[in-house]
């Protein structure tokens, strides 16, 4: 009998070990991943505001690095969407934004990747901004009260 316990308890911490790393591997990570990307559209949401909010100003080549920056984080977002397992069910649990949000940030930053190249530069940053409030809403992104569109110029 002694042998068969021994057995059954390694056995049992190889099933453990193997039931947690699935957990880790298939559910875990994933989220890790897509609130990585969020943190990722904060970063460059800052480090690109020059030209976001400067279209008229900005090189040709910082236009097309940023555009192209906003478009690899789109798809990013809809690629978390399916790697995420069960995603409805797993964004209640780990407090990630929902479906709807997801992809309105993702579409919003189609808009702005879009939006670098305006030439009228009041029209640009009105509308620009307004997709930046858009996708932090959606995120769950902080923006400072005196960042929102109209922007109090007193």
């Amino acid at each position: 009998m002694g042998s068969l316990a021994i057995f059954i308890t390694v056995l049992s911490g190889v099933i453990t070990f193997v039931v947690g790393q699935l957990i880790t591997k298939l559910v875990l990570d994933p989220v890790h991943d897509l609130k990585k990307t969020i943190g990722q559209i904060s970063h460059a949401l800052v480090e690109r505001a020059n030209v976001i909010a400067n279209p008229d100003v900005s090189s040709k080549e910082e236009k097309n690095e940023t555009s192209v920056l906003l478009r690899k984080l789109s798809a990013s977002l809809h690629t978390h969407l399916y790697l995420v397992p069960a995603y409805v069910t797993t964004c209640r649990i780990f407090c990630l934004p929902s479906k709807k949000k997801l992809l309105s940030a993702s579409t919003n930053l189609i808009g702005l990747s879009n939006g670098v190249y305006s030439g009228n530069r009041v029209r640009a940053d009105e509308m620009n901004t307004k997709r930046i409030e858009a996708i932090c809403d959606s995120l769950g992104i902080y923006i400072a009260d005196g960042s929102r569109w109209p922007r109090d110029l007193k």
